[in-house]
Formats: C-alpha cells, sequence, structure tokens
C-alpha cells in the first residue's frame, strides 16, 4: 500500500486545501458571531450545500436535507439569513427560479446554465466582481450584483438536431 505523500494526490485537508469539517465550523461560527443558535436544520443545511457542485433550487436542497429533519419554510428562512452573512448566494434560472450556492470555498462562481435541460457550468469571468470593487472604492456600501448566463447546452442542441431528422431521443434533464 502507497502512503498518501507519495501519491501524486493531495492529502485531503492538506495545506491549501479546506475539508468540509472546516467550513462547518467557519459556518457555526459565523451563525453564532451573527446572534443566531446553531440548530441541527441549520447544520444539516449547511452540510447539504456542501455536498452540491453548483447552484441548485430550494426543493434539491429540502429532498438533500430531508423532509423529516426540516420543512420547506425552515429552509427559505435559513437561507435568507446565511445569504446574509454571505454563506450563500442567490442567482436564478432564466424562467425566475432561484437557486442557492454555498460560497465558503471560493471565489463569486458565475455560471452558465442551460435553458433546456437546467445544467449548470461555471464561467471564468471576473469583470462584475471587478466593477463592484471599483464602486467599493468610490465609496458605495452593501454593493451586490446579480449576473447570469443563458444558453443552450451542447448536449440539448444535439437531442434536438437529432429530433429535427425524426429519430427519437431523449432530452437530458439535469437538477
Amino acid at each position: 500500500m502507497i502512503a498518501a505523500t507519495q501519491t501524486n494526490h493531495p492529502i485531503p485537508g492538506g495545506p491549501g486545501q479546506r475539508t468540509t469539517e472546516a467550513f462547518l465550523v467557519e459556518a457555526c461560527n459565523r451563525i453564532r458571531n451573527a446572534g443566531m443558535r446553531v440548530t441541527k436544520p441549520r447544520v444539516a443545511l449547511v452540510e447539504a450545500l456542501l455536498k452540491q457542485e453548483g447552484p441548485v433550487s430550494i426543493e434539491r436542497i429540502h429532498q438533500e436535507v430531508g423532509t423529516d429533519s426540516c420543512d420547506l419554510v425552515t429552509i427559505y428562512r435559513c437561507l435568507a439569513a446565511f445569504e446574509e452573512l454571505g454563506m450563500v448566494r442567490r442567482s436564478y434560472l432564466h424562467n425566475g427560479t432561484c437557486l442557492y450556492e454555498q460560497t465558503f470555498d471560493s471565489a463569486r462562481n458565475y455560471h452558465i446554465v442551460c435553458k433546456t435541460c437546467g445544467k449548470t457550468e461555471k464561467v471564468d469571468y471576473t469583470l462584475a466582481g471587478d466593477a463592484e470593487q471599483k464602486l467599493k472604492d468610490k465609496g458605495f456600501e452593501q454593493v451586490s450584483h446579480v449576473l447570469e448566463f443563458f444558453g443552450i447546452c451542447p448536449d440539448c442542441q444535439q437531442a434536438a438536431k437529432t429530433l429535427k431528422r425524426g429519430t427519437s431521443v431523449s432530452i437530458p434533464v439535469h437538477t
């Protein structure tokens, strides 16, 4: 058996990497520092958000947390509080549906969302963040912005082309 230090893979929690537990501790500290109680539903919600790869709907978060441990109203309230604390970022689908993404481990991410299947991909784009900082430098406070990109992903384009040719195909669904 090869020791972890002899592989090409970084050691979990090693230099430059933070573990899920570290993010959970940070979240609990932020919640306490805001004068809020650290409750089981809030912890479960943070854990569910940390498992997600990108922005997700409240319904999907509710499924991840489990309907027995937390009701939908509590999730809405917690996400609103987490947004105020800078723990999550809200984004939108082209139809207005809210999505949430945890913001512990990275700078602000932007995404392109497929209008057909809902798949999201990160976009390397920093212009909006630069503009926000310039506004702060001018003396503005509590500056925020919403920037979303929408399009049709290559998989859905291919599925549409196949449908035009008369071949049956299923359109990919990403939640």
